[in-house]
């Protein structure tokens, strides 16, 4: 997978779509939509945008976010 390794051989971090992070966390794809426009700095999800509509989140930031929940 073109995902795994660059061309020095360094690893890359592993990216979900809104629409599998949205199924690990067992929420429909909109409501995570919903998450996604707040910044991480405002308890948003951590993601990387691609362009104009290509949204991947990094695995292992998400799961420290989806972990931490929302605090109440």
């Amino acid at each position: 997978s073109f995902m795994k390794a660059g061309e020095n051989g360094a690893d890359l971090e592993d990216f979900l779509t809104p629409k599998e992070a949205a199924a690990i966390l067992r929420i429909n794809v909109r409501t995570f939509y919903k998450y996604l426009r707040k910044p991480p700095s405002k308890g948003g999800p951590p993601c990387r945008r691609f362009g104009g509509n290509c949204i991947r989140i990094p695995k292992t930031k998400f799961t420290k976010w989806a972990n931490a929940g929302t605090g109440d």
